[in-house]
């Protein structure tokens, strides 16, 4: 989600709340009413109910006010696999221990896929479990003319390689990746506007040929 919507969300679920607790402020205090005046404009409101309908219209009002409060949660809250998270231990055959943090392999995986000749730039999120599991995101943008398939094929291939050879983890989870790919940047440059190339000319008559009289001797 990005931040317009969140901000969009956060005003809507704020003012869905006030709404609400207003409402219910106003059925519970019905010799209280609400009153507002702006210019010619005047607005007048209260609530006069018996206590059964007070009751329901709290209520159906709080589940209102729990909605609303579920929507300003997920509008604050950062996705979950927006950042690394967790360490990876392992032990040595000397009796050592080797700590690596996810950012350490973050690292490591971002300077080796971007020297792929399909891949422009990726930015990888790694999240490591307290059972040692490596879980891989990719944010990829591939090269305009690579194959999607290849490329998803060739980052899948080098985060295994990666995780094996250089962080040594022995169980590698084939990777979540995610795909940039502009169709419209997928044209070759001059295609759009290339030059307009005439047709040929067509081919110029020959004059006449003029034969010469013979003279008579």
């Amino acid at each position: 989600m990005n931040a317009v919507r969140r901000i969009l969300l956060v005003f809507y679920s704020l003012l869905l709340l006030a709404a609400a607790g207003g409402l219910i402020a106003l059925a519970w205090n019905q010799d209280r009413k609400l009153d507002l005046e702006a210019g010619d404009f005047n607005l007048e409101a209260f609530i006069e109910a018996s206590n059964t309908a007070k009751w329901i219209v709290t209520g159906i009002l709080a589940a209102v006010v729990l909605f609303g409060l579920l929507s300003l949660l997920i509008a604050v809250l950062r996705s979950s696999r927006a950042a690394s998270a967790g360490t990876l231990r392992m032990r040595q055959a000397d009796g050592g221990t080797v700590v690596v943090t996810a950012a350490a392999i973050e690292s490591l995986l971002r300077d080796e896929l971007e020297q792929l000749p399909e891949v422009r730039r990726v930015a990888p999120t790694v999240r490591v479990s307290s059972a040692g599991i490596v879980d891989t995101i990719l944010d990829a943008t591939i090269e305009p003319s690579a194959s999607i398939a290849h490329a998803t094929r060739v980052l899948g291939d080098g985060v295994a390689a990666v995780l094996k050879d250089q962080v040594g983890v022995t169980s590698v989870r084939r990777p979540l990746i995610h795909i940039s790919y502009d169709e419209l940047s997928a044209r070759p440059v001059g295609a759009a506007l290339r030059a307009y190339t005439p047709p040929p000319a067509p081919p110029q008559p020959e004059p006449p040929h003029e034969e010469s009289p013979i003279a008579n001797d």
